[in-house]
């Protein structure tokens, strides 16, 4: 499910292949994440259930790159649009790594094919347009 050699492979690839960081990608997968959360956790979900997904999510990756469970809750929850969660202290990049991660999870545990997947880039490629990002179109 994680296939490091593919991901190894894509790294390149990222913010057009430059050196660097670009806000342009990240936010749609922040969007993409937004999209599959919603969709996985229930409206009333009780932060039991985010806890439990992200103890699996840990077990699933080995620990492999290291996640804080707590961090990863938060990010979850904001990605629900819990209005108190507080990421300040998330860096940019670990939320990018904990939002793919999450991502590649709740993908699996919503069973969605390759046609749901692209469906749910595009969607998250208009999301970020609309709030105001760049991303190179897939």
């Amino acid at each position: 499910m994680w296939q490091p050699e593919l991901r190894e492979q894509l790294r390149p690839t990222l913010n057009g292949g430059k050196a660097g960081w670009n806000d342009d990608e990240p936010a749609v997968v922040a969007a993409a994440c937004e999209l599959a959360a919603s969709r996985f956790f229930t409206e009333d979900c009780d932060v039991r259930a985010v806890a439990d997904f992200v103890a699996e999510l840990r077990l699933a990756t080995a620990n492999d790159p290291p996640l804080d469970q707590l961090k990863t809750e938060a990010v979850i929850r904001a990605a629900l649009g819990e209005a108190d969660v507080v990421t300040d202290g998330i860096t940019a990049g670990q939320q990018f790594l904990m939002r793919t991660l999450v991502l590649g999870l709740l993908t699996a545990r919503l069973q969605l094919d390759e046609a749901a997947i692209d469906k749910l880039i595009i969607d998250s490629e208009l999301i970020a347009l609309e709030r105001g990002w760049h991303p190179p179109l897939a």
